[in-house]
């Protein structure tokens, strides 16, 4: 039994130590075979519940890797963090356990390839049900190795994982026969081309040049201004003209001295009270006075967080999923969005659309509401379960005077490749990133963060403009570099030079079809095994 522990902690410490930003990243490649091992002595022994047995070592190690990478969450709350580390963890040992299943009723190949499969349909699934949380598909852990992976322009962060899961099996089908060497110099000269083929990726990598047409160059404000979100003053006794005060601090001489196509503010900057009611906006306060200031630079778009609400009124009916009971007949929503005005024109807007589970909506809410209440995290201003932005709503924002189209990312969307790709292919000729990464303190959460966003410029070939309200903010170009950033924890501004790219990548085009090609394998497979009877 210490065996069994001593490999699913290694499997766990492995996983969580090649994690960016500070991890050593050719871990990964073996992180899964001592777990693997643990599992193919069990599932060879002649003792009982090996269903448990593999469910509990499984567990120990995912845990390990979830506690080690995503500790940061205790940051908001404690038991937040408990429940994303005690559920995700859960969620990989049930992968595992249906692997052994599908092992022991089929074979080892057929097991292989479900639990690469699955793996990978469970991670496309993490991104889109309501206990979302993909922070750790395994495709991630790249990020800070850029030159390794320039071929994610073609299969975006699921070919990553397709990389690993592959990596780990091919090491480990040699090396648990390691005992039936008689002469071990066999095995080491059967290790060299493995390795070779695992290292084939990289080599692809540093020879894919992207030629890239960069059509139109134009200058960029990003501003930080490292507003504490835990400060008692923020949302409530200030308003959102003390932070378009800030905003005229931070910008006014700059705006001045030189010309800029855009200026961004980050996540949840205008973030008063409830926020501003959507309906009314154009005839607000903070809308005449962002307008007035605009007016001095009739060249400048500027793209900011700010919180809406939406009231209805005489409504007996919930008006929508994700509205809020008032009081009788009174409903409101919420949103966490972001916005495009310049002088004398129309805003635009667009709702976050990938909430954080737990601090921005409640997941089963029409289950869960009746029982604990209208409870949440308190991140971001609302203590209520946000609205969302139907897709077919969703829109690029375009500067009211040049052909710059940008696709409005706020903060964790940063996380789903394919929701950003869907953005480019509405015609975003850059990406722009607003997020308001203080409430985790400076913490591996906004390093991650950061270091993601360097997948979506290479996934894409886009330029990535991000404004983070601590930090860091950055320009990205289209391979992943960063070009100029403000460090964690200082306020103030960058400015630079971007680029609009028009032509669209493969992934771009075809988006997670790696992961839909999973999805059906995996499913066969699973349906095999319940229905084979092993002689």
């Amino acid at each position: 039994m210490s065996r069994l522990l001593s490999y699913s902690l290694i499997s766990g410490i492995l996983l969580g130590g090649s994690w960016p930003v500070n991890g050593f990243t050719p871990l990964i490649f073996i992180s899964l075979i001592p777990l693997l091992y643990v599992e193919d002595l069990i599932s060879k022994d002649d003792l009982s519940k090996k269903n448990l047995r593999i469910f509990f070592y499984s567990y120990l190690a995912f845990l390990t890797w979830n506690i080690s990478t995503t500790w940061w969450i205790v940051y908001t709350t404690l038991p937040g963090a408990i429940f994303a580390n005690v559920v995700n963890s859960s969620f990989y040992s049930i992968i595992f356990l249906l692997y052994s299943r599908v092992k022991r009723k089929v074979d080892f190949k057929a097991g292989s390839l479900f639990l690469i499969t699955f793996w990978i349909t469970f991670e496309k699934f993490h991104l889109n049900w309501e206990f979302s949380w993909p922070w750790l598909n395994l495709g991630n852990v790249f990020s800070e190795r850029i030159n390794w992976i320039q071929w994610y322009e073609y299969t975006g962060v699921f070919g990553g994982s397709l990389w690993i899961l592959c990596s780990n099996f091919l090491l480990f089908n040699l090396i648990k026969n390691f005992s039936k060497f008689k002469d071990k110099r066999r095995f080491y000269i059967r290790i060299i081309p493995r390795i070779f083929l695992i290292s084939i990726p990289i080599f692809l990598s540093l020879l894919i040049k992207p030629k890239i047409d960069k059509i139109e160059e134009f200058d960029v404000l990003i501003t930080q201004p490292k507003i504490d979100p835990w400060d008692s003053e923020y949302g409530n006794s200030k308003n959102n003209l003390d932070y378009f005060k800030i905003f005229k601090e931070l910008t006014n001489d700059k705006l001045i001295n030189k010309k800029y196509d855009f200026v961004i503010t980050p996540e949840t900057y205008f973030s008063e009270g409830y926020g501003e009611n959507i309906d009314y906006f154009e005839f607000s306060r903070l809308h005449d006075s962002l307008n007035s200031y605009l007016n001095q630079f009739e060249n400048t778009n500027l793209i900011s967080g700010i919180q809406f609400y939406k009231l209805y009124q005489n409504q007996n009916d919930k008006p929508t999923k994700s509205a809020n009971l008032v009081s009788d007949g009174i409903w409101v929503d919420y949103f966490n969005s972001s916005i495009n005005i310049s002088a004398n024109t129309d805003f635009e807007y667009n709702h976050k659309s990938k909430l954080v589970v737990g601090s921005e909506y409640m997941p089963m809410k029409s289950l869960l509401e009746p029982i604990i209440g209208t409870i949440m995290i308190d991140l971001g201003g609302t203590i209520r379960s946000l609205g969302t932005q139907h897709y077919s709503e969703r829109k690029i924002f375009k500067h009211s005077k040049k052909n710059l189209k940008t696709a409005p990312i706020v903060c964790y969307e940063t996380i789903d490749g394919e929701y950003v790709a869907n953005y480019v292919s509405l015609g975003a000729n850059f990406i722009t990133i607003i997020t308001n990464d203080a409430w985790w303190g400076n913490t591996p959460g906004h390093r991650h963060l950061l270091s993601y966003a360097r997948l979506r410029a290479i996934e894409n070939r886009r330029y990535v403009l991000r404004s983070a309200n601590s930090g860091v903010s950055t320009i990205i170009n289209e391979v992943g570099e960063y070009e100029g950033n403000l460090p964690f924890d200082e306020r103030g501004t960058i400015s630079g030079k971007a680029f609009t790219i028009e032509e669209k990548t493969f992934y771009n085009k075809n988006g997670d079809y790696i992961a839909r090609i999973c999805i059906l394998i995996s499913i066969l497979l699973l349906l095999i095994s319940f229905s084979k009877v092993k002689d």
